[in-house]
C-alpha cells in the first residue's frame, strides 16, 4: 500500500512537472506575443517616419527640379521680351521719323514757289536715304514660341505608378518539426511562407523568460538581437526552456 502511494506520488509529481514546463511554455509565449505587439506598433511608426522621410527627400528633390526649370523659363522670357522691347522701340522711333518725313515731302510737292522746289525735293532725298526706317529689319529677333521648355512627365509618371515599395516581405515561420532541443542548446528552423529572392538575411531575437517577478517585469527584460543570419536556421546555446524568441 505504501509503494504504491508513492508511486502515485511520483506520478502525480511528474504530472505537476509536466504542467509547470508546459505552463512557463504559454507564460513565455504570451511575454513573446506581448512584446511582438508592441514591436509591431514601435517598427510600424519607425517605418511609417522613414517612409515618409524618403518620399519628403523625393518632393525636395522634384520642387529643386522645378525651381530650376522655372528659373530657365523665366530667364528665357525675360531675354526674349528685352530683344522685343528694344525691337519695338526702334520701330516706334523709324515710323515717327519716316511720318514726319512723309509731311515734309507732302509739303513740298505741294509748294508754289518753284525756285525752293530743288533745293527741298534734295533734302526730302537725302532723309529719305537717311531714314531709319529703311534700315529696319522687318522680321523679329526671337520667337515668341515657347515650346522648348514645356515638359511632359507621362512616361516619368508611368514608371513611377510602376514602383512597388511594399508589401515587405513576410515574417519567417519557425519550423517546429526541423526545429530541435537537446544537451542544452536549441537550434532554430524557420522558412518563408513564400519564397522572396530578394531576402539579404535574418534577424533573431531571444531573451530569458525565468525571471523572478511579476509579469509586467518580465516583460521589460531587454531582447537579445541577433543580426545578418544567411541561412534558415540558427543554434542557440544555454538554457532553451529558458527562452522566448522572434524572426524577422
Amino acid at each position: 500500500m505504501c509503494a504504491c502511494f508513492r508511486w502515485q506520488q511520483e506520478a502525480l509529481r511528474k504530472i505537476i512537472t509536466t504542467l509547470a514546463v508546459k505552463n512557463e511554455e504559454i507564460q513565455s509565449f504570451i511575454y513573446s506575443l506581448k512584446q511582438m505587439l508592441l514591436n509591431v506598433e514601435a517598427n510600424s511608426t519607425k517605418v511609417q517616419g522613414d517612409l515618409e522621410a524618403e518620399f519628403q527627400s523625393l518632393f525636395s528633390l522634384l520642387e529643386e527640379l522645378k525651381e530650376g526649370m522655372l528659373m530657365k523659363i523665366k530667364q528665357d522670357r525675360a531675354s526674349r521680351t528685352y530683344e522685343l522691347q528694344n525691337q519695338l522701340a526702334a520701330c516706334t522711333r523709324a515710323l515717327e521719323s519716316s511720318e514726319e518725313l512723309l509731311e515734309t515731302a507732302n509739303q513740298t510737292l505741294q509748294a508754289t514757289d518753284s525756285n525752293d522746289f530743288p533745293q527741298a525735293a534734295k533734302q526730302v532725298k537725302d532723309g529719305v536715304t537717311m531714314a531709319p526706317a529703311f534700315r529696319l529689319s522687318l522680321k523679329a529677333k526671337v520667337s515668341d514660341n515657347m515650346s522648348h521648355l514645356m515638359v511632359d512627365f507621362a512616361q516619368e509618371r508611368r514608371m513611377l505608378q510602376a514602383l512597388k515599395f511594399l508589401p515587405v516581405p513576410s515574417a519567417p515561420v519557425i519550423d517546429l518539426a526541423e526545429s530541435l532541443v537537446a544537451d542544452n542548446c536549441v537550434t532554430l528552423v524557420w522558412r518563408m511562407p513564400d519564397e522572396d529572392s530578394k531576402i539579404d538575411h535574418y534577424v533573431l531575437g531571444y531573451r530569458r523568460t525565468n525571471f523572478e517577478g511579476p509579469p509586467r517585469l518580465k516583460e521589460e527584460q531587454p531582447w537579445m538581437v541577433i543580426e545578418g543570419i544567411r541561412q534558415t536556421e540558427y543554434t542557440l546555446t544555454g538554457s532553451p526552456f529558458n527562452w522566448g524568441a522572434w524572426l524577422g
